[in-house]
């Protein structure tokens, strides 16, 4: 929670962005770019740094990129993965590359690609586990932003991942739901609660490889119809993308970690509470944990107190800072209501 400017989606970008470096093994230049420096520092370059808790352990993974603007590059000067207090599983400084072992014992060292990461490059061994497992860790988290309005109208192919905007999500779709039918009972039942007529999802061809997702109705006459999943309104494509991102999730091998930004935009006030009630029953099971962003007041009472919360404030453009609660909470208002007349301050 925070007002506009004041970094939560950047966070998100943040993520993502380690994704496609580490996991998608893309290059630096192409993931880290000159205009998302911050700029007032006017340094060339950047720091990353992120923990996760896994089994009780705590993997600690830091990274910096140096940027040539005048040749339009991005190099990886200092790469770096260690567990609980600092026990080395992987480091990199300068072009020489060290792997250690699950004992923390010294492996192998040899020169890297500076434009890589290091980390994304090496394959499983018996004797790296930890380093895997922080991988494929990171390989499950779920972060998007979604925009109804440019969901792709037909699938050309399966997609096992979703992207950022998950203008892919019928693709995916047609992935996931052919993996396990009782899901997509779970998802119909659910869908049919939530959104007046709904019957079905299914896909009808178009091609050899094209398929066009549909979603049928019961219409007034007590007969049904079909809709091309391009002809809703935005917030019904929402409503049926937010859903069965919950649901099929849990294909993963492991529960996942979902982030979406905003997921409230497009929909009506009726329907948020029972997503979010539907977001809860699946965390701690399939989900291990979800993030959400949002400014929407029903989120905000729903999850924004009992130690759910995260406040980002800014005095300025000056840095972040963030807090587990505002800086004021007024007895007798709501935490939306306190935010609405600018009391949080």
């Amino acid at each position: 929670m925070g007002v506009n400017g004041s970094g939560k989606s950047s966070v998100f970008d943040v993520l993502r962005k380690l994704q496609d470096f580490i996991i998608w093994e893309e290059p630096a230049s192409d993931v880290f770019l000159p205009r998302d420096k911050t700029l007032w520092l006017k340094l060339d370059e950047q720091r990353f740094e992120i923990d996760i808790v896994l089994d009780g352990d705590i993997y600690s993974y830091k990274l910096k990129i140096k940027h040539d603007e005048e040749l339009r590059k991005a190099e990886v000067t200092v790469e770096t993965l260690h567990i609980n207090d600092g026990k080395p599983l992987f480091t990199y400084n300068n072009g020489i590359a060290n792997l250690y072992r699950d004992d923390h014992t010294e492996g192998t060292e040899y020169p890297f690609n500076m434009t890589r990461s290091a980390v994304g490059f090496l394959d499983e061994r018996k004797d790296t586990k930890l380093l895997t497992r922080f991988k494929r860790e990171l390989e499950r988290f779920i972060v998007v932003n979604p925009l109804p309005a440019i969901m792709e109208r037909q699938s050309l192919e399966e997609h096992r991942y979703l992207d950022k905007r998950m203008k892919n999500f019928s693709s995916w779709y047609r992935y996931v739901s052919q993996a396990d039918g009782e899901l997509g009972i779970k998802l119909t039942s659910e869908l049919g609660d939530v959104l007046p007529g709904f019957r079905s999802l299914n896909f009808s061809t178009l091609g050899e490889n094209a398929k066009l997702l549909k979603v049928n109705f019961d219409s007034p006459d007590s007969g049904k119809f079909s809709l091309r999943f391009a002809a809703l309104s935005d917030g019904q494509k929402m409503l049926i993308a937010l859903y069965a991102l919950l649901f099929f999730s849990t294909l993963q091998e492991q529960s996942v970690s979902i982030f979406i930004d905003e997921p409230d935009n497009f929909l009506a006030l009726r329907e948020i509470q029972p997503w979010l009630s539907t977001l809860l029953g699946e965390c701690g099971d399939t989900i291990e944990q979800a993030v959400l962003i949002s400014h929407h007041p029903e989120i905000i009472d729903y999850l924004g107190g009992d130690g759910y919360g995260q406040w980002f404030m800014r005095d300025g453009t000056g840095s972040v800072r963030v807090s587990n609660e505002p800086k004021q909470i007024i007895e007798g208002l709501s935490l939306s209501e306190t935010i609405a007349r600018g009391w949080e301050e």
